[in-house]
């Protein structure tokens, strides 16, 4: 099995020498017109799975492991796994947030939903939701950005390629982080009605790079997230 997270920063260190290039500004059309991008969540969050696809790929041939995707409301984003040892998968979720700031122009303290308690979580063999069994899952990886949304990216606007040099991208000052799920579970669920796992809260990335949860490993994530009752 894989150091996942040492092999993450290596293929990034050897994909981008110079540092990761994370600033898309817009999507161009076989006419050669670019759309640009808004600052509107839903979309980030594509545009972060795009940007990562490629990482996950140099991972998966580095090491001679199969890469598959997940289809739309499905958990994970990537699995990989060798086929001799097909029920020791990796699975791969990918989570992105913004910041927002109180009106002292403090950070506050931001999270994120790390999939459902109930469906795979309390049916480790059944295919719900999950593109293999949970139960052939070894580990489970998120990888998780944080940004500033820039506020002249509210709205979508058509330019030509050329000008695209001088297009501003819809975020800024990018931190993210590699951390194993139960490390930086929460004890509560996510925000809303929902039945999602909420993450720990914190003001600075450095608790999920650091894995500061509750749970002292993923025995114990798994039983208290079973038996969760709203």
């Amino acid at each position: 099995m894989i150091s996942f997270k040492d092999a993450f920063y290596k293929a990034i260190a050897e994909l981008y020498p110079n540092g990761p290039e994370w600033d898309l500004v817009g999507i161009i059309t076989k006419s050669s017109k670019v759309y640009t991008l808004s600052y509107d969540s839903k979309i980030l969050s594509g545009i972060f799975e795009i940007l990562t696809e490629p990482i996950i790929q140099k991972i998966a041939d580095d090491n001679n492991l199969i890469l598959q995707k997940g289809v739309q409301n499905q958990y994970p984003e990537f699995t990989l796994y060798d086929e001799i040892n097909s029920h020791e998968k990796i699975a791969v979720d990918m989570k992105s947030t913004y910041r927002q700031k109180n009106v002292g122009g403090d950070v506050k303290p931001f999270s994120f939903t790390l999939g459902s308690y109930r469906s795979y979580l309390q049916d480790p063999k059944g295919t719900k939701g999950i593109l293999f069994p949970y139960s052939d899952y070894k580990e489970h990886w998120v990888i998780g950005f944080v940004y500033d949304r820039n506020p002249g990216c509210k709205n979508v606007e058509i330019t030509n390629i050329i000008e695209a040099s001088r297009l501003q991208a819809p975020y800024s000052n990018i931190e993210y982080f590699v951390q194993e799920k139960h490390k930086i579970s929460g004890k509560t669920p996510g925000s809303g009605n929902t039945t999602n796992i909420g993450s720990i809260k914190s003001k600075t990335v450095d608790d999920f790079i650091d894995g500061k949860g509750p749970f002292q490993n993923k025995k114990d994530f798994e039983n208290y997230w079973r038996t969760f009752v709203r």
